[in-house]
């Protein structure tokens, strides 16, 4: 979209992206997008756009409500979990175990591979669903799929590999279990709405399928089974004495504290329940997945930051170089590595509005764009006049990159705050954790290679995320 941007040389610009529907607004202005999106949430609210994308999948998570009393609700479910206390002391050591088993698989695919780069993006989707999947069900790291490639691979002495040392080498991957297919199935099925002009109808013709009925019918009896542990594990305590490992059982305690706080009986088994589940999934695995594969490229396309990086780490993580292991979960949660620490949103307007001199009519969608001028490209000249006063107040709390190199991958300049609205991201914290867990554990453990030039574009498709087309890599072990 931001692609209009420059060629008409504004910051806002009009599309018409669906047949018959109202044009979209389309700004590419990071100091405009902020002030809508954390000082102007009075005009500003959900982008309906985004609840009919996925509403057919979550209909009652509160990720596609608009900020009402509901939403509010939903969102005393799951708030908790985004506490440090759960982050560090339930989440961080099922992203470590998948981490590690993630290592793994990656020693066992190169030594298959013999030097030829392999396809990682299913590696990482795998790692990512291991992880959330334990954070919200608890469930035996035994039993996760990346331990199933594991234990396909040391059945396998040899695969046929290309002459070519830069040709990719092809290697087989385990089915997923079958719980876990469902949930896939739906979120994959995302996709779907997303490329359609008419998203809600095209999503509707989808669930008619023998599939997906299937899928959400595997979904929904998985989710009430655990739904019912948790109310197992939690009848008879104390709110004091009850045991909270894993997300789930958070969320069934703050239903039934909100219940007794409302004078009702507890709804656990509710549709919104089902749906936040699936939501927290759908939002905690894709998401992170996706970062990391761009991560990945971006450092093996980068050698000087990957080994700065790594530097950074071991310096940081000094007891652990020192003893030659890896560091540990504690570790790494605890310890800031600022080169390591270092988007676009939709709106839909809740009232006529006026954004850079332009009349905002009620309904409008609007995309603020994270990826044009201003990110990979100088910003568009824009006279202060046109802004508003909130934005005015606030233009020196962020600052602006340097023009020469705007599009190349430098950390060091990420190094900001994150300002914060009602509607951000709330799994946030969350996939800060997951990142710099699996992050840490990649660049400690391997070099990653440039991978050959055909396996290596930029190019990118929409589907749940903004994923590469091409992740591969070449990772070598590093021993120390």
């Amino acid at each position: 979209m931001s692609a209009q941007n420059v060629k008409l040389q504004s910051p806002i610009v009009q599309l018409f992206i669906r047949p018959f529907g109202k044009p979209c607004i389309v700004i590419t202005d990071f100091r405009e997008a902020q002030d809508i999106l954390v000082r102007r949430t009075k005009e500003f609210d959900r982008s309906k756009f985004i609840c009919d994308v996925s509403g057919g999948a979550v209909p009652q998570s509160h990720f596609c409500m608009p900020t009402n009393d509901e939403f509010k609700k939903h969102r005393k479910w799951v708030q908790s979990v985004m506490g440090m206390g759960f982050l560090h002391d339930v989440a961080a050591p099922h992203v470590y175990e998948a981490g590690l088993d993630f290592l793994q698989l990656w020693e066992q695919k190169s030594r298959l591979a013999k030097g030829h780069p392999f396809n990682a993006s299913e590696d990482i989707y795998r790692t990512t669903m291991d992880a959330v999947w334990g954070i919200i069900f608890g469930a035996d790291p035994a039993n996760s799929t990346t331990k199933a490639q594991l234990r396909l691979y040391a059945t396998i002495k040899e695969v046929d590999i290309p002459s070519d040392l830069n040709a990719e080498a092809v290697l087989p991957f385990a089915p997923y279990p079958e719980a876990v297919q469902s949930f896939l199935t739906i979120i994959e099925s995302v996709e779907t709405s997303i490329i359609s002009p008419v998203p809600v109808f095209a999503h509707w013709v989808l669930r008619q399928t023998s599939s997906m009925k299937k899928a959400y019918k595997d979904k929904d009896q998985l989710i009430g089974e655990e739904i019912s542990k948790a109310l197992k594990r939690a009848k008879g305590r104390s709110e004091k004495d009850r045991d909270v490992k894993c997300a789930n059982d958070d969320f069934i305690r703050r239903e039934i504290l909100l219940a007794e706080k409302e004078k009702r009986a507890p709804e656990p088994q509710s549709r919104g329940m089902y749906d936040e589940i699936l939501g927290f999934i759908m939002g905690a695995h894709d998401t992170t997945a996706t970062a990391i594969t761009w991560g990945q490229k971006n450092l093996a396309d980068n050698p000087d930051v990957q080994n700065k990086l790594r530097a950074e780490l071991r310096a940081a993580h000094a007891d652990a170089a020192a003893e030659k292991r890896m560091p540990t979960f504690q570790e790494i949660n605890k310890t800031p590595v600022h080169y390591r620490d270092a988007a676009s949103a939709v709106r839909t307007a809740l009232v006529d509005a006026e954004v850079l001199g332009h009349g905002i009519p009620k309904g409008t969608e609007v995309f603020l764009m994270g990826n044009g001028p201003r990110i990979f490209s100088p910003e568009f000249d824009i006279d202060d006049s046109l802004r508003t006063q909130s934005c005015l107040e606030s233009k020196d709390k962020v600052g602006t990159w340097n023009h020469k190199g705007m599009a190349d991958f430098n950390p060091e300049r990420w190094l900001v705050g994150q300002a914060s609205s009602k509607r951000g991201c709330y799994r946030r914290r969350m996939a800060n954790v997951e990142l710099k867990l699996l992050i840490t554990l990649i660049v400690w453990s391997f070099e990653l290679h440039k991978c050959p030039k055909e396996l290596s574009g930029y190019e990118a498709i929409d589907k749940m995320t903004h994923v590469p087309q091409h992740c591969y890599v070449k990772p070598v072990k590093l021993t120390y």
